[in-house]
């Protein structure tokens, strides 16, 4: 993701889609703030694209918190006034990274996605590209957040924002090709893909409907969507950092 493009763009969502005008404002906060680690992360000889720098993380949480605390939707909010105590926050991301879940994943995930997409980076850089074709990550196995239709259907990852190719019209859960496709009037561009197999959806960015559009953002801003998905009885398969 490119932050300051993804900045600009909730600007442009938050003044068409009123609904969304709040959680466009959090994650244009969020943003700045993943910018800082990104940049951290970034600086030479920070990084070892083998080992996650925990202490350099978890100096940032504090701060994060508040932020959360402050601007976030109230569900996130609350879980963030209640561990702003623990002392733990090195293990805590760690055990994130190794996808142990917890009542912090979601916390623990927006702080180590700007790191984790710069470890992405260097790693296609300097080792070369990783095959595609499964439902989950070839850098860093998580599940998809999003998928984004351009000619061609890739899936952007939940955690480091890597895009990898997947065939159109299937599951990357289940691999099952029952898909019920769900859109909203006012929301041309994106749609829900749900699985009828599986019970699972993410939502589908269609770049050709709009070629401004930033998938991570436009999908953030696709709020109805996820409500009418879950009146269908559908679970998200990774959550965005609003918690939808």
């Amino acid at each position: 993701m490119d932050f300051s493009v993804a900045l600009a763009r909730a600007d442009t969502l938050a003044s068409r889609h009123r609904a969304a005008a709040e959680i466009l404002f959090f994650f244009r906060a969020v943003a700045r703030f993943q910018m800082e680690i990104y940049h951290r992360a970034r600086a030479p000889g920070r990084s070892d694209p083998q080992r996650l720098d925990t202490a350099m993380l978890a100096s940032f949480v504090p701060d994060f918190l508040q932020l959360v605390e402050t601007y976030g939707p109230r569900e996130l909010a609350g879980q963030a006034a209640k561990f702003r105590d623990r002392q733990d926050w090195e293990g805590i991301l760690r055990a994130c990274w190794q996808q142990a879940h917890d009542r912090l994943d979601l916390l623990s995930r927006t702080i180590l996605q700007p790191y984790v997409q710069h470890l992405s980076e260097r790693w296609h850089v300097e080792v070369g590209a990783l095959e595609g074709g499964t439902g989950s990550c070839p850098f860093c196995s998580r599940g998809p957040l999003l998928g984004v239709s351009n000619g061609r259907r890739t899936l952007v990852c939940s955690l480091c924002s890597r895009e990898w190719e997947y065939p159109d019209r299937t599951c990357p859960g289940c691999q099952g090709r029952k898909i019920d496709f769900l859109r909203h009037r006012a929301l041309a561009n994106v749609r829900v893909e749900a699985c009828e197999s599986c019970g699972h959806y993410l939502k589908g960015v269609e770049l050709r409907r709009d070629p401004g559009a930033v998938p991570l953002v436009d999908e953030l801003a696709a709020l109805e969507l996820d409500r009418l998905a879950r009146e269908k009885g559908f679970t998200k398969f990774e959550l965005n950092l609003a918690g939808q």
